[in-house]
């Protein structure tokens, strides 16, 4: 399952096409707190703080004029096809297309004034936290169970006696890779998934359906 994955797609193609405005110094950060770095410690305190900045961001980006959206969204395009994406680095690469431009330091300054250093530190410990979801989702005793419904229903297609094999490959094709696929590829810190786990059903909830 590439839940997370669709999650920064979906949002971040959607929600960092943004207005041009104009460049902000850099902002004060939260009283007497250390501003979020992107190698920074990775706490419940930071989790719950990057989920409420989330919903700032969103709310902020949803509101851009068409125009810069199609800007911006060429921008992500043009990036992800000359700079391939690594693993678990996605909202990372996605900000990174728009550095430079009057957007990135709009965003940068709000995420400032929400704790983060700036947007590559905010994107650096969103992709951290996402990672960390999608480990521990795929571990529990739901998606264990979907695994094995979603695994038994390709054997019973493999086997059958009624389907043609083009029919087979057509249904197969659309239940997508194998589930061990879709096994998350990067090892996790004990704390940083401890850090996560009691968030999950607040990111589970942002999550796009269907």
């Amino acid at each position: 399952m590439q839940i997370a994955r669709r999650l920064l797609v979906l949002a971040l193609a959607a929600a960092l096409p943004m207005t041009a405005l104009v460049a902000a110094p850099r902002a004060a950060h939260a009283a007497g707190e250390a501003a979020v770095a992107q190698d920074g410690p990775l706490t419940g305190e930071v989790v719950s703080r990057w989920l409420d900045s989330w919903q700032a961001f969103t709310a902020w980006s949803g509101a851009l004029p068409p125009d810069r959206r199609a800007e911006i969204g060429q921008a992500i395009r043009d990036h992800r096809a000359a700079t391939p994406t690594q693993p678990g680095r996605d909202l990372a690469a996605m900000t990174a297309a728009i550095e430079g431009m009057p957007e990135w330091h709009e965003a940068s300054a709000m995420m400032m004034k929400r704790g983060f250093a700036d947007l590559a530190a905010w994107a650096a410990t969103g992709d951290r936290i996402m990672q960390a979801y999608l480990t521990l989702d795929y571990d529990s005793p739901a998606s264990v169970a979907a695994r094995a419904e979603r695994d038994a229903l390709r054997t019973r297609i493999r086997d059958s006696d009624q389907l043609t094999d083009a029919q087979k490959q057509q249904l197969l094709q659309s239940y997508g890779p194998s589930e061990e696929m879709n096994r998350p590829v990067m090892a996790i810190p004990a704390a940083e998934l401890e850090a996560v786990r009691p968030h999950m059903e607040r990111l589970r909830a942002l999550q796009p359906q269907g």
